[in-house]
């Protein structure tokens, strides 16, 4: 007599991160989602907390110190993936999305609210991602522009960089200082780094060599912009794992040229096969 094989579950299985919540509600949380059977989508408690480790994020905001933590991952992270469990509405917040006392007949319906936003928006990008130039990157199943993190202290410099980013199709996220853009590649995904040498806290040289001993970012490329041009100091960005050294002052064409050269194999690396061009 034949063994019957157990049923393979194919649906759509989608992570769940926790912040703070109580650990009789982790316990309840647990027990829901392994007796979910029928249920459309399938969830689990994510191992990590870590950027795009989870596609749902659970923020007990009754915790000490949850109003800020949310602050934060609402900007790394889509505000729609985030839900808020509290245990009324508080007048000097928005009202919470879960409450404590409906926590077990709710949490379902509140996942798969959020997952159905995703989806949806996904289903929008797809269908638009024909009418958009540039390349196209896969996070996670869900289409987007590749994204550039741009390191210099100055404001002019970011805000022309900014904009000259936007015009190939690529978006841009600044910051001022070295030391804020490992915090931000700490927590969010760029496909490069676009950096200056002088900064206030450390040069691009040593924000380079700790990107590239950082193993979860040395595959990412990074591209130095400065007004420096001496032998040596093309010597120090090489020796540094810089991925190429653009002189002050560059035209759009050459930043584009070397933006995209890099873009294109991020993407050809993610997606284990050609890049996705819109």
């Amino acid at each position: 007599m034949n063994e019957q094989q157990p049923t393979r579950d194919e649906r759509p299985e989608f992570k769940i991160a926790v912040f703070g919540l109580a650990t009789r509600f982790r316990k309840l949380l647990d027990i829901v989602l392994r007796h979910a059977h029928h249920n459309r989508y399938r969830y689990s408690i994510a191992t990590s907390r870590g950027p795009g480790q989870f596609d749902v994020a659970l923020v007990d905001m009754t915790a000490t110190g949850a109003p800020n933590l949310f602050e934060k991952l609402t900007k790394v992270v889509d505000r729609d993936t985030v839900v808020r469990v509290g245990r009324r509405c508080d007048p000097s917040r928005q009202q919470d999305d879960l409450l404590v006392q409906s926590f077990v007949a709710q949490v379902l319906f509140t996942l798969n609210r959020v997952v159905d936003r995703q989806l949806s928006r996904k289903r929008e990008l797809e269908a638009s991602a024909g009418s958009r130039p540039g390349l196209v990157v896969s996070d996670f199943g869900v289409l987007r522009r590749p994204r550039v993190l741009v390191v210099d202290d100055s404001p002019t410099v970011r805000r022309q960089l900014g904009t000259a980013l936007h015009q190939m199709g690529i978006d841009c996220e600044a910051v001022a200082s070295a030391g804020e853009a490992l915090e931000q590649l700490g927590m969010r995904r760029y496909e490069l780094v676009l950096a200056d040498v002088v900064m206030p806290d450390m040069d691009g040289y040593r924000m380079t060599r700790l990107i590239k001993k950082n193993r979860s970012l040395r595959g990412m490329p990074v591209v130095i912009l400065t007004s420096r041009s001496s032998p040596f100091d093309l010597a120090r960005g090489a020796l540094a794992g810089c991925n190429s050294y653009l002189v002050k002052p560059v035209t759009l064409q050459s930043l584009r040229e070397t933006l995209n050269r890099h873009l294109r194999r991020a993407v050809r690396r993610e997606g284990g096969g050609e890049p996705l061009l819109a």
